[in-house]
């Protein structure tokens, strides 16, 4: 087995100094070899240039008892019992396997954490902070929040993904690049002429893309601060139903 040559400073606490050694060696993690691993343990040990023994007593208990497991497994086995008995090793082994769990899911939280430093947020449209904050717009509510806009908006982007073709849609296709809001405003007025009162779900295709729907939402938002339309539900978590509001002045421009 190789030299290794560590510093006791680098580890959190004795089990990750052991879970190290054995990462580092290559050893199966359910046949450790007790008697090596005690060594190269003791070593780190004896090198390290902290005496603090509040530290150190931690490190001397798990040697302790690498060198107990060790004694253990030298007794000589009574070959007339019947009863096997478990393997020294048995509780270490468990408590390195727990530790290697938490170690998989720290080192994939470091890594969200560094992808998060890639990603950059569009900051919130000023349009929805106003629709939150205008208490006029409530009574075009009818008691529905905007969180519950904001659950509907996010079914209806799943639903969309669920309909997907991710092998077709692998293909160069033609898209159209950008929407504007004054095009889906017009799109909202057009469809409530026709047809007075429509499910929020149903204004969308389901090939509708992500930035088409964005876009097609904060046309509504815009519509509701203008009074234009009324939105109701029927029941809690029901569809979100969109009404044209005809019984008030609004701005039709």
């Amino acid at each position: 087995m190789e030299q290794i040559t560590l510093k006791l400073e680098n580890f959190t606490g004795p089990l990750s100094l052991l879970y190290h050694l054995i990462e580092k060696s290559k050893i199966d993690i359910y046949d450790i070899p007790i008697a090596e691993v005690t060594r190269q343990y003791m070593a780190v040990i004896d090198d390290a240039k902290s005496r603090n023994m509040d530290i150190m007593s931690e490190f001397l208990v798990m040697a302790a008892t690498l060198i107990e497991i060790k004694s253990r497994m030298l007794l000589p086995k009574n070959e007339n019992s019947e009863e096997e008995k478990p393997d020294p090793r048995e509780e270490l082994v468990k408590r390195l396997i727990e530790y290697r769990k938490y170690v998989s899911f720290a080192e994939k939280l470091k890594e969200r954490e560094s992808y998060g430093f890639t990603v950059l947020y569009k900051k919130p449209d000023p349009l929805i902070e106003e629709i939150r904050k205008n208490e006029n717009n409530k009574k075009f509510l009818n008691g529905i929040t905007f969180d519950d806009l904001e659950k509907a908006l996010e079914d209806v982007y799943k639903r969309n993904e669920n309909k997907i073709d991710h092998m077709r849609s692998g293909f160069k296709k033609v898209e159209r690049d950008q929407f504007t809001i004054e095009e889906k405003v017009q799109y909202l007025k057009d469809l409530l002429y026709v047809t007075p009162k429509v499910i929020f779900a149903d204004i969308f295709r389901n090939d509708t893309l992500r930035s088409e729907i964005a876009v097609t939402f904060l046309a509504l938002l815009e519509l509701i601060k203008n009074g234009y339309v009324l939105i109701t539900q029927k029941k809690i978590f029901g569809d979100i139903i969109i009404v044209k509001n005809n019984g008030s002045d609004v701005n039709e421009a």
